[in-house]
């Protein structure tokens, strides 16, 4: 059953994913015109855990003759479909690493990870899992529409700790009722996974929940519930280091830093996004169009030199390291304060970004309100 509150590209299917749309992905890998070193990878956008062991192998195996990819698992530090970080020849050292062990993470529900199927994501090279718990209360999962329960959950934290260094648990708040949410925090942290996100509800307006957002929890409560998981999650020892993300030190997201940087990546699969030489474009949404024509785009637009600067501040204002004054001179040639010294002192005089003279950063309060900061810049 599809999530009630999701958004994403989806279709509900009995069983595996059909063989059909596993090879039109790796058909779009396979003539994918672009750089040729991976990064990082990142299977996400939906339930990429549904794919059956022959699919995943499928996948990987064309990846592998696409990019330059590491062999073998790794448990070291180091994207719908698949998603790929990329490198391109000549890009500054600053921008660009490729490491010896790309992150390789698969977003998993709670329902469908096995010890068998754990081992056998480690064994194609997975190095990182990324589990969808969103809530460790029976009445919130239901609320929610999960097909997974509590002990679901606990049971995959269990087997993903077991198996794997570098794993995060995926939370909800919002979600009612209000009053199960500081239990879901203490008990993921009994768990002790490496990296947790914390995500407000939405109702998006293609979704079931849409006809219920009269229902939806009010903003006061939560904004309580955000404070609480900054205030529980940072007692227990993670580093708040992007607007919705904690982790221990060195188990941040390599992949999702990619976007929040404002760096090049590819997209593969239905309605996925890509970013590369300055054009966003985004493939066919429709399923049945996508397994046909798969890469096509529906979408493209190349962003003009202003935009590219407004979206790499919003970005990095998104994490707590927020952006060197130098590095966007490097990348831009160009000053902060030239560019948007208005808006930049505006967000100082709310409270909403830090300069400490070499770098800019949000405060506590431009967590709270980052929308405000980008409403700010635009």
């Amino acid at each position: 059953m599809a999530c009630p509150y999701c958004d994403f590209v989806k279709r509900p299917i009995s069983g595996d994913a059909p063989d059909e749309f596993t090879e039109a992905l790796c058909r779009e890998i396979a003539e994918f015109e672009g750089p040729g070193e991976a990064r990082s990878i990142f299977f996400g956008g939906g339930t990429p855990s549904l794919l059956s062991e022959r699919g995943f192998a499928r996948i990987f195996e064309a990846l592998h003759h696409r990019f330059e990819i590491a062999e073998g698992g790794s448990s070291s530090r180091s994207t719908a479909g698949a998603q790929s970080s990329i490198g391109r020849a000549g890009a500054r050292p600053s921008q660009i690493e490729i490491t010896s062990h790309p992150e390789i993470t698969i977003e998993v529900n709670p329902d469908d990870v096995t010890p068998e199927r754990a081992r056998f994501w480690r064994g194609l090279g997975v190095n990182r899992l990324s589990l969808g718990v969103q809530s460790f209360d029976d009445v919130v999962l239901k609320f929610l529409g999960r097909c997974h329960d509590t002990e679901a959950a606990r049971r995959a934290c269990g087997v993903i700790g077991d198996q794997f260094e570098n794993w995060g648990v995926d939370l909800i708040f919002g979600a009612k009722p209000p009053s199960a949410w500081a239990a879901s925090v203490a008990e993921c942290v009994r768990f002790a996974p490496p990296h947790v996100s914390t995500y407000g509800l939405t109702y998006e307006e293609r979704t079931p929940f849409w006809k219920q957002r009269h229902e939806a929890v009010g903003d006061d409560d939560a904004l309580a519930q955000y404070r609480h998981a900054m205030d529980a999650l940072g007692a227990a020892g993670y580093e708040h280091y992007e607007v919705s993300n904690f982790a221990r030190t060195g188990f941040e997201s390599a992949h999702n830093l990619i976007y929040w940087r404002n760096e090049e990546y590819a997209g593969f699969g239905p309605g996925a996004v890509s970013y590369l030489g300055g054009v966003r474009a985004r493939n066919l949404s429709r399923i049945d169009t996508y397994l046909t024509r798969p890469g096509e785009k529906e979408e493209s637009l190349a962003l003009s030199a202003r935009e590219t600067k407004v979206e790499t501040l919003i970005q990095h204002f998104r994490t707590r390291a927020g952006i060197e004054h130098a590095a966007y001179r490097a990348r831009f040639g160009s000053e902060i304060e030239e560019d948007f010294g208005d808006a930049i002192r505006t967000l100082a005089a709310r409270g909403l970004i830090a300069d400490d003279g070499g770098r800019l950063s949000p405060t506590r309060r431009g967590y709270e309100l980052n929308n405000e900061i980008g409403l700010a810049l635009v």
